[in-house]
């Protein structure tokens, strides 16, 4: 029998990710030696390594957690920031319908947090699989579940489009350069008339994407609680469009209408500046955007292509 030509790469990969994985562990138990609070702390899995972070599952005196450790020399900065990010939304959204996850043990002077596990399924796969009237609600509520997330924190402010445009460079040598150009074409038309107008911003979630979302029956939970900048609470709305946006295929506009309205009655009334041309600007930017990181699998990456394309030939400058 002929030997597997993939086979050395598949175990190339294997062994820089259990490379990886070990360093991993060693690192969060150096962190975690000596500390009282964590005596029936057990480590079970390593759960993702990003540039700046590792993720974990473990269990505390037998109740699941997950611990982040930020490995960047600002980790400490970063773990309290995250920290106190999560227990003020904790403050206000951690009990009914619509949830963040639940701070767990802080340790100041270590670049780590801890939060609960939350059991359930992403809203993502929810939504990949739901019927029509199902989707809606789903959508429905995830905007209400941004609306309560930013409901003590939004202002007005001018918006500035440019920042965000010089923010798009297609990788060296990408397939997808023509594309990204295009799109980084219309957003500057787009732009003029939208400099310096006033919009509504927020603390946003920063990641507000379906993926980020946990239902566990009724309640919706938000994980990933990280950011504190404040943004256009229509970049949020965006961003979770063009997510949910990988999973179908693109069906005529700009924007999906079904789930724009839907998302937008659960986020509840917005100047219709905020959400008509702002939010596409978004849109757009957020499609680019994930498409230039994505690593998603093919047909994902195939969606965002034919939802970008149907973007820049869409030739509507509102809604």
């Amino acid at each position: 029998m002929a030997a597997d030509p993939a086979a050395p790469d598949a175990l190339a990969r294997w062994s820089r990710k259990h490379a990886r994985e070990t360093a991993a562990f060693a690192d969060l138990n150096d962190l975690l030696e000596g500390e009282p609070a964590l005596g029936g702390l057990v480590v079970a899995d390593c759960l993702r390594i990003a540039e700046d972070r590792s993720v974990f599952l473990a269990h505390l005196d037998g109740a699941p957690l997950i611990i982040k450790h930020f490995t960047g020399l600002d980790g400490i900065a970063r773990a309290a920031q995250v920290h106190q990010e999560l227990a003020s939304r904790h403050a206000i959204m951690g009990s009914g319908l619509l949830q963040v996850c639940e701070p767990k043990q802080f340790l100041p002077q270590k670049p780590l947090t801890f939060r609960a596990y939350q059991a359930g399924e992403r809203l993502d796969t929810i939504l990949e699989q739901a019927i029509p009237a199902a989707r809606a609600q789903k959508l429905r509520q995830a905007g209400q579940w941004l609306a309560l997330y930013t409901s003590d924190s939004r202002s007005t402010a001018g918006f500035g489009p440019w920042k965000w445009i010089k923010r798009i460079a297609p990788p060296q040598g990408s397939a997808y350069a023509p594309l990204i150009n295009r799109l980084k074409a219309r957003l500057r038309e787009q732009a003029p008339n939208l400099m310096g107008k006033p919009v509504q911003v927020a603390r946003t979630h920063g990641d507000f994407a379906a993926l980020n979302l946990i239902c566990d029956g009724p309640i919706m939970t938000g994980i990933d609680i990280e950011n504190r900048h404040e943004l256009a609470v229509t970049k949020d709305l965006a961003r979770f469009l063009a997510q949910a946006q990988s999973y179908r295929r693109p069906q005529g506009g700009w924007v999906p209408q079904p789930d724009l309205d839907a998302i937008l009655e659960g986020f509840g009334p917005l100047p219709e500046f905020d959400s008509g041309p702002v939010l596409r600007f978004f849109y757009g930017l957020e499609l680019g955007r994930r498409l230039m990181g994505s690593n998603g699998t093919e047909a994902q990456t195939e969606n965002l292509v034919a939802a970008l394309r149907a973007y820049v030939n869409n030739r509507k400058d509102s809604r």
